[in-house]
């Protein structure tokens, strides 16, 4: 007779961390797909829709190129 393994009890996950690691992961991949000009679909309100990349950029606030906005205006000559 076999006894099943025994599972760790839920008090040894973390479930912050692994939702703010899963999270970032999410983040990295939609901007590198948008960074190789390549539209990514998300289900909004469960609906599929495809993003471009610059709708992609602007969800995380960068502008259509996917670099961070400017914080103070360039020194002009």
């Amino acid at each position: 007779m076999t006894v099943p393994p025994k599972l760790p009890s839920c008090a040894y996950y973390d479930l912050d961390q692994f939702t703010a690691v899963a999270q970032c992961a999410v983040r990295q991949a939609q901007l590198e797909y948008a960074r190789l000009g390549r539209s990514i679909s998300v289900a909004r309100d469960g609906v599929p829709v495809w993003l471009t990349p610059t709708e992609v950029f602007a969800q995380y606030g960068l502008d259509e190129h996917g670099n961070p906005p400017a914080t103070s205006p360039r020194p002009t000559a």
